[in-house]
């Protein structure tokens, strides 16, 4: 059941150039939460009226933390909220990642902002993951996953940290055996590594990025194309209400 309520800021900070990390108490949200979820954030101008969806990173008893790039008005605005301020927001949405048996070794891969709705999902694996990840160039939010006590690879387009090259470079150079992969990031990407999982006969999970309008499937304008087994033809899903997460082998790569 989605909630909507007013969020109190436990704390908000810029962990890199244009990307904020925010902590927001809401207990209600907190409680059935799943990682690969998200939450729709109302901009404080009500002249603003569509919401933003961001994926949640972490989840605790009482509190979920969103990690977001200022990339308009919208979150620009909340860029320059405090602590104890407070927001609207609304979730959780979607449907999110599903686990695997705690035996079976899981692959993470993510890349720019899909990184941070990995962080809640590694956790919940646990030691039995390789986690990889892509970057343009500073690493932001590698230092949680290294908290968890789980293989951590970094690859970086820029060179200045770890492989000079992709995530799906790092794919290709470890090459890493498991019973399960699970990815985030731009469309590209996920393509890439959803070829590498069929390849190596590994299901996979991939947590879409489509834009979204109003997250709760009414308006139909997150549409992706999804063909499921057994079935003659595609059709779209939304993914704000059918995902975020589908099977990589059902989505239709080639549009």
């Amino acid at each position: 059941m989605n909630t909507y309520c007013l969020a109190t800021i436990v704390n908000h900070e810029e962990i890199t150039s244009g990307i904020w990390k925010m902590e927001l108490a809401a207990s209600e949200i907190a409680r059935t939460a799943e990682p690969g979820q998200f939450i729709q954030l109302y901009p404080p101008d009500k002249r603003n009226l569509l919401a933003r969806p961001i994926s949640l990173s972490a989840i605790s008893e009482k509190s979920v933390t969103i990690v977001y790039r200022i990339a308009g008005k919208g979150t620009k605005q909340f860029s320059q909220l405090q602590k104890n301020d407070r927001i609207r927001i609304m979730g959780p949405l979607g449907n999110g990642f599903v686990l695997p048996d705690q035996a079976t070794k899981s692959i993470v891969v993510g890349g720019g902002l899909g990184i941070p709705p990995l962080l809640e999902l590694s956790k919940r694996l646990g030691g039995n993951t390789e986690v990889l990840l892509g970057y343009q160039d500073i690493p932001f939010m590698a230092e949680d996953f290294h908290r968890l006590g789980i293989n951590v690879h970094i690859a970086s387009q820029s060179g200045n940290y770890g492989l000079h090259g992709t995530v799906c470079d790092l794919l290709e150079k470890f090459n890493p055996s498991a019973g399960q992969v699970f990815a985030c990031g731009p469309r590209q990407m996920l393509k890439s590594v959803s070829a590498w999982a069929k390849e190596h006969s590994i299901p996979i999970q991939v947590s879409m990025e489509e834009r979204m309008a109003c997250g709760i499937g009414a308006c139909l304008g997150c549409g992706v194309k999804i063909q499921k087994p057994g079935e003659p033809d595609w059709k779209y899903l939304r993914v704000c209400k059918d995902g975020p997460v589908f099977s990589g082998e059902e989505v239709v790569w080639d549009e």
